[in-house]
């Protein structure tokens, strides 16, 4: 990217290799040890996740793992199959529950960071580097947020990711073709089967390049490989095939208007938008990282070259600049949709810094580094003073002892370590953090509403067809991850003006009134409370101050009802 040092394309020392390729595993394995109480819990929770939960709940039940349902039991081909398959995979592991929903999505978090090592590495044959990269991306939020919601934005960041490995492999390497052949194409078209249509758009970009670009133009020659392509368009084809005999009519009206027409808008207003949440997307994450970057290149005199990395620099910029745009046209812009080539951007990170990396820059890191210590400190410090009123005194003090030893050893560490060192520290630090205050957060928040709707109605030993639920299909989605059920509840949206099904034993719903109304129909009414999770600042300050948080969130937690028929 910034053309100085000629020692990125030279092979490290044996041993100092070694020493990275360990790290970057044990990176992928603290992201995993870190963000699994997270994950366990419904601490954070992104709404389309009830898609893909209630999805593999019903594929588990029903056997059919080719056509996805909704909970009301409607087809719904917005999305391939995949991410349902990720999901019920872990549910097969650990049974229908929050932790069985997600864990894949923790493996392939773990997965993404060591693809964008050896990405790194086959870009830049240096060990120290790709360990930046990992390390780069392992402190960025967008990322580290989307390895805990199970939705398709992880699985196709990595199968993507797998492509664009394999794709960089066959343009800009000589060795490996076959190998890297299948990566590129197994991995765009898994990446189809976990989202849709974006994995095209990267095939499109990286054809029209190698046209656009004359040293590619012969080396696109690699790209043709029948028998790889034929193979994985098969596999690919097989899911959309069915889908064309089977529900032609779902999949013209929920794929193909989920993915193209109800998603272009050529509104200018809806562009700017999209192209700021793009930019929100790959910049804030990165803010401090970008800055230190430019700050060390204009102090070393660098400049952006197009022959940079030979040439592999401008064409990650320009798939990512590619997304931008495509996602710009997005009715319902978002920054997340970025999260595909963000691995891509931390790359191209990690060669700059190496590009500008001296002793003078590496002092200047390590002092940034140090006051993001210190500023971490104090919500860190809050978060613990929360969790004095709701936890054990001794654990909390034990959680901070956790952290500030931590830190002090960061701060102490980093007196020694390199600029691959720094970042991994930084890393470290962002993972710790997470795992310290979780405990704290799930503390106030969990547990979700739907945990103690279900733990009632486990007590009660019904069948499925003797429980209906009324109310928001988001907490149905809920209790159905703490529902001992064989099968799946029935649910409605809204009350049932004429009078429920006599088999009906049970009716449950977040909704006051209509718990009420059924007090008024002569089902006993039992109130049930969950965590504080609409949270409403004045009222948490005065609790806080008055340390009276934890009688404030059973008052002001979520409330749930179990009406039992007399």
């Amino acid at each position: 990217m910034l053309q100085k040092n000629p020692s990125l394309s030279i092979s490290d020392d044996a041993v100092d290799s070694a020493a990275s390729r360990r790290f970057v595993l044990m990176l992928a394995l603290a992201l995993i040890v870190s963000l699994l109480p997270l994950a366990s819990n419904l601490i954070t929770h992104f709404p389309d996740e009830r898609h893909y939960s209630n999805g593999a709940v019903i594929m588990l039940h029903t056997g059919d793992y080719l056509t996805p349902h909704t909970a009301e039991g409607d087809v719904r081909l917005k999305k391939p199959p995949l991410t349902y398959w990720m999901s019920a995979a872990g549910m097969k592991i650990f049974g229908i529950s929050v932790l069985g929903s997600r864990f894949l999505w923790l493996i392939a978090g773990a997965a993404t960071l060591l693809i964008t090592f050896c990405l790194a590495r086959t870009i830049t044959r240096n060990d120290r580097t790709a360990l930046l990269a990992a390390s780069l991306l392992a402190t960025n939020a967008v990322f580290l947020r989307a390895c805990v919601n199970a939705i398709p934005d992880m699985p196709l960041t990595m199968f993507m990711l797998i492509g664009m490995l394999g794709f960089v492999g066959l343009l800009f390497r000589d060795d490996h073709h076959h190998v890297y052949g299948i990566l590129a194409y197994a991995g765009t078209g898994l990446a189809i089967l976990a989202k849709g249509l974006l994995p095209v758009a990267m095939l499109g970009y990286i054809l029209l390049y190698c046209m656009t670009v004359p040293a590619l133009r012969r080396r696109s020659q690699r790209l043709w490989q029948p028998l790889t392509i034929a193979v994985c368009l098969g596999i690919v084809g097989i899911w959309f095939i069915y889908q064309s005999l089977h529900t032609p009519s779902m999949l013209s009206a929920d794929f193909v208007a989920d993915q193209i027409s109800d998603k272009i808008n050529v509104n200018p207003d809806i562009i700017a938008m999209g192209l700021i949440h793009s930019f929100a997307g790959l910049i804030g994450p990165t803010f401090v990282w970008l800055g230190l970057l430019f700050y060390g290149a204009r102090k070393a005199g660098l400049r952006l070259e197009r022959d940079s990395l030979n040439g592999i620099a401008p064409f990650f910029l320009g798939w990512i600049i590619a997304v931008s745009i495509i996602f710009s046209l997005n009715s319902l812009p978002s920054h997340r949709y970025v999260i595909p080539v963000i691995p891509l951007l931390c790359v191209l990170l990690a060669c700059g810094f190496q590009e500008v990396t001296d002793s003078r820059f590496e002092k200047l890191v390590r002092r940034v580094l140090r006051i993001i210590i210190l500023f971490a400190a104090i919500p860190i410090a809050g978060v613990f003073l929360v969790g004095i009123q709701l936890l054990s005194p001794l654990y909390v003090a034990g959680l901070a002892a956790g952290i500030a030893g931590v830190m002090t050893t960061l701060w102490v560490v980093n007196a020694g370590l390199k600029m691959h060192g720094l970042a991994a520290s930084a890393a470290v630090l962002a993972m710790v953090s997470t795992l310290a205050v979780t405990p704290v957060a799930k503390a106030l928040l969990v547990p979700d509403i739907g945990k103690p709707l279900a733990a009632r109605i486990n007590t009660l030993h019904l069948q499925e067809n003797q429980v209906l639920f009324v109310g928001p299909v988001l907490d149905a989605a809920k209790i159905r991850l703490h529902a001992n059920f064989d099968a799946q509840f029935r649910q409605r949206t809204v009350f049932p003006p004429a009078e429920i099904d006599p088999g009906v034993k049970v009716v449950l719903s977040t909704d006051k009134h209509i718990a009420d109304a059924l007090a008024q129909r002569g089902f006993a009414v039992e109130e049930v409370t969950a965590g504080w999770r609409r949270i409403h600042i004045q009222d948490f300050l005065s609790a806080l101050k008055t340390g009276t948080l934890q009688e404030a969130r059973e008052r002001y937690g979520e409330h749930g009802y179990v009406a039992i028929r007399s």
